[in-house]
């Protein structure tokens, strides 16, 4: 009986030495996927550590293409990754059209924000040359290599599916959508012409066993797919600015102190398809402030009644991610990222 029970631990054990397992704030994560017109691609990477994160080709990019399952064998969407990122910085990769050559250059504004060029070779010979060429229906993989095989630690899509268009055909190309089982083309695109950022609560990457997860909830017998919104906002496509920093609860947002937050602050509606939206504290609201991706204040307010309910009208804001900053009777401050539509 002993024997039994000290095979079943080994066994216990091994499977958990081999198992993935991706902890909060424990490994770089997708903060930033940019889907544009042309050759307007981008992926921005963060580090949610407080220390330095060096890639050193112990990571590196996939591009599922077309809902391949077997791109990762295929050295042209192998893109191995160097360099480091900073704690809580980001890296943001883009195509490499400086060359001459190439068709469509990557427009000003993102070459501008871009700090690593990937190869612009598709077809070609260069490793990883067709990674960075996705059209919302390409799943993209962050892998690491651990133990000596390689893992994923975040996953933006669904390997192994490529969505239909609203015509329910490949051509041209379709995307996930807002609609279950968002695979069908029904409803809005979220990751075609689009720009995706990362929700500030979201701490940690997907592997494949969450990512299988998708496909446990039927929707007339067809499997759910990948529902962008459950993680990311999707804004419209060619906005760069939120791009070269990530806000992230691994951080506290725009350089705020670490603090015991007692008070819960809730934004409705958020994205904001409407003129306002309200702010709902638990604790009294001393003044509220609305900040831009570039650190613009347009909207400030000082509440001498110290409410703990706020209507904010929002005027001609432009689409895009903006920031609240509340801060609370009792000095605290805290953050929150809304998007307009």
């Amino acid at each position: 009986m002993k024997k039994i029970i000290l095979f079943l631990f080994a066994v216990l054990f091994s499977g958990l030495a081999n198992a993935q397992v991706v902890s909060d704030c424990g490994d770089i994560i997708i903060s930033e996927y940019v889907e544009g017109w042309n050759n307007n691609k981008a992926l921005e990477l963060y580090n949610p550590t407080n220390a330095a994160i060096t890639l050193n080709n112990n990571y590196r990019l996939i591009r599922f293409s077309n809902g391949s399952s077997t791109s990762d064998q295929d050295f042209l969407y192998n893109l191995p990754l160097t360099g480091t990122i900073a704690p809580y910085g980001v890296m943001v990769i883009i195509q490499d059209t400086t060359k001459p050559g190439q068709d469509t250059m990557v427009w000003a504004g993102l070459r501008a924000k871009g700090t690593w060029l990937a190869p612009y070779d598709y077809g070609g010979t260069t490793a990883g040359g067709n990674v960075v060429f996705w059209n919302g229906d390409d799943a993209v993989s962050l892998q690491k290599l651990i133990n000596g095989q390689w893992k994923d630690i975040d996953i933006f899509g669904e390997i192994g599916v490529r969505p239909t268009n609203w015509q329910g055909t490949y051509s041209p190309s379709g995307a996930w959508t807002d609609t279950k089982p968002y695979i069908k083309g029904v409803g809005e695109y979220l990751t075609k012409s689009k720009t995706l950022i990362r929700k500030h609560t979201i701490k940690k990457g997907i592997d494949r066993i969450a990512m299988n997860q998708y496909g446990t909830t039927q929707t007339g017998g067809v499997p759910d797919s990948f529902y962008a919104l459950a993680e990311y906002d999707s804004i419209p496509a060619n906005t760069f600015d939120s791009l070269g920093q990530h806000i992230c609860d691994c951080k506290p947002a725009l350089g705020v102190a670490n603090l015991k937050i007692e008070a819960n602050i809730s934004i409705y509606p958020n994205p904001v398809y409407g003129n306002d939206f309200e702010v709902k504290s638990t604790l009294a609201i001393a003044t509220v402030e609305v900040i831009t991706v570039l650190g613009q204040t347009i909207y400030q307010q000082s509440l001498p009644n110290h409410p703990k309910e706020i209507t904010i009208e929002k005027g001609q804001w432009p689409e895009g991610v903006y920031f609240v900053k509340i801060r609370l009777t009792n000095n605290q401050t805290v953050s929150k990222k809304i998007s307009i539509r």
